[in-house]
């Protein structure tokens, strides 16, 4: 986007803004479409005089969008969270230049992308599910129904599922661009206390990934991540956080996570990824009492995890001597432990035993 001079600035009318505070100073140029995209991405950076500046600024922003052509969905999903602070779940108010009901965005984004079987969902954090528009939980659709979910986030959260055709692509406006992945811990108020089981991933050669896929990288993070997301909340677990190629959840049934893994690991088995790459995750379940604060888990628990994680290989499941005793004997048939021995960690006082989660025809890994 080509700079805007001072001069032409000057000559812009006061329309050409979204937002002009109490001495006339003008904010978030909307004259053109590059500037409309900007403005999108810069909007949560302005500070506004009061709410009902922030209101008047981002219906004319929408209008704006509506005028060019363009379907913020990245920032339409990150004002969800202010949204959400002031109305009960399934009742969400959706901004696109006038007020309406959820089902507003669901149609019209159904009309610009000629899918009219596409369903917005939101993530609720009191359900730990994604509800319709109506505020019903709603399951995501399994692989074999030939249907795409697309997550949209907000600064790293989760906020919203779109459930589409796969031939339909969505280009997502990130509120500071694809440059810097933004992620922060849950709502720490929503989970679970006391003895919880832990499940850390990452991608094996992430940079090598990076380095050959250039921006590409970004849809295949995306890809990863939609498939963790749905392992983990089928499952009944909770994400905590996602920063660059790593996860981290919380499940409160240690047997669980167990199937999430696998269901994961199934899944990146059965895709087909870009330029034939061999895209792998290894994943590190432990089970403990961490401290839950206002950020999130603390302790020796969640080190503990992320050492186990560490000590993995791509395609490969371990788990903690002490995941495996509480998960006991409910597990699914044909899933089974091999014992991998004892080995010190990075950080940890104590050898910790690990075991390796074998389903399938799991590779063999004779250590971690």
């Amino acid at each position: 986007m080509p700079r805007l001079s001072s001069t032409k600035r000057a000559g812009l009318p006061d329309r050409a803004f979204a937002y002009i505070d109490a001495r006339g100073r003008r904010r978030l140029p909307i004259h053109d479409a590059a500037h409309v995209r900007n403005a999108l991405a810069r909007f949560n950076q302005v500070i506004f005089e009061d709410d009902a500046a922030r209101q008047r600024a981002r219906t004319r922003l929408l209008n704006a969008a509506k005028k060019y052509g363009i379907v913020p969905i990245g920032f339409i999903t990150g004002q969800l969270a202010e949204q959400q602070r002031h109305a009960a779940a399934g009742r969400l108010v959706i901004e696109l230049g006038r007020h309406g009901a959820p089902g507003d965005l669901e149609q019209r984004m159904r009309n610009v992308l000629r899918d009219p079987t596409l369903t917005v969902l939101y993530w609720s954090e009191a359900s730990g599910t994604y509800l319709d528009g109506a505020g019903k939980p709603v399951p995501l659709p399994a692989e074999e129904d030939g249907r795409v979910v697309t997550y949209l986030e907000h600064r790293g959260r989760p906020m919203t599922a779109l459930v589409h055709d796969p031939a339909v692509r969505f280009i997502v406006e990130h509120e500071r661009g694809y440059g810097q992945v933004r992620a922060t811990a849950t709502d720490a108020a929503a989970l679970p206390t006391g003895f919880v089981t832990l499940l850390m991933s990452d991608l094996e050669r992430s940079t090598a990934l990076l380095d050959r896929l250039g921006d590409r990288y970004r849809d295949l993070l995306n890809d990863v991540r939609g498939i963790l997301r749905t392992a983990v909340s089928r499952a009944g677990g909770r994400e905590i956080d996602a920063r660059a190629d790593e996860f981290f959840a919380v499940f409160e049934r240690a047997g669980a996570v167990v199937e999430a893994a696998t269901a994961t690991q199934r899944a990146f088995r059965g895709r087909g990824w870009p330029d034939h790459l061999d895209v792998r995750v290894r994943i590190g379940i432990h089970s403990g009492r961490p401290t839950l604060t206002d950020v999130g888990y603390i302790g020796l628990a969640v080190h503990t995890a992320a050492r186990v994680c560490a000590a993995a290989h791509g395609g490969q499941i371990v788990v903690s001597g002490e995941t495996k005793e509480a998960i006991g004997e409910s597990v699914r048939a044909g899933i089974r432990f091999r014992n991998l021995g004892r080995h010190r960690l990075p950080g940890l006082p104590d050898p910790a035993a690990l075991f390796q989660v074998t389903f399938g025809s799991t590779p063999r890994f004779d250590r971690p």
